[in-house]
């Protein structure tokens, strides 16, 4: 079996599953991508309708003028869903096919949810295998990091408010 290059960030957040899983499948991505490093930044994506089901495409456009082509492959509610990105127009172009991304989650009980997040690149090559594993893998980690943190802190927020009511 081969292996991709890949990340995997988890993270608990105070908040019940149905609540978590909710707002994070939607969400607008500019919102939680931000640039990081070397990465640019979302501006904006073409979605028609809310994005909650299994087959809506949707492309994805950077600050730097680079946009890629985002599928909702699968949504178990309050459990799971997964997506591919590709058709790139960055420089990832000649280093991926695709990627895939997995969100599990899981009731922790007491109102607290942990998620799993794993993003795989497949590679175009070995030698592009290598280039993402030794410059991209990374940032790409941090990027992720740092959506999931922007994430906890908008659900942990509502769900304080919703408690001091």
């Amino acid at each position: 079996m081969t292996t991709f290059p890949q990340t995997k960030i988890i993270m608990t957040i105070d908040a019940p599953i149905e609540s978590a899983f909710n707002y994070i499948v939607p969400v607008e991505l500019p919102h939680i991508f931000k640039k990081h490093k070397n990465l640019p930044a979302i501006i904006k994506t073409d979605e028609k309708e809310k994005w909650f089901k299994a087959g809506l495409t949707r492309t994805v456009y950077f600050e730097d003028g680079s946009t890629s082509k985002e599928t909702l492959l699968t949504v178990v509610p309050h459990t799971s869903f997964s997506y591919r990105i590709e058709d790139f127009t960055s420089q990832l172009r000649f280093l991926a096919k695709r990627i895939e991304g997995d969100w599990i989650f899981t009731d922790l009980g007491n109102e607290q949810t942990k998620i799993e997040w794993t993003y795989k690149i497949v590679p175009k090559s070995f030698f592009a295998r290598g280039a993402i594993n030794l410059f991209l893998l990374k940032n790409i980690n941090g990027l992720l990091k740092n959506a999931l943190t922007i994430l906890k802190t908008d659900l942990e927020k509502a769900d304080e408010r919703k408690g001091s009511r």
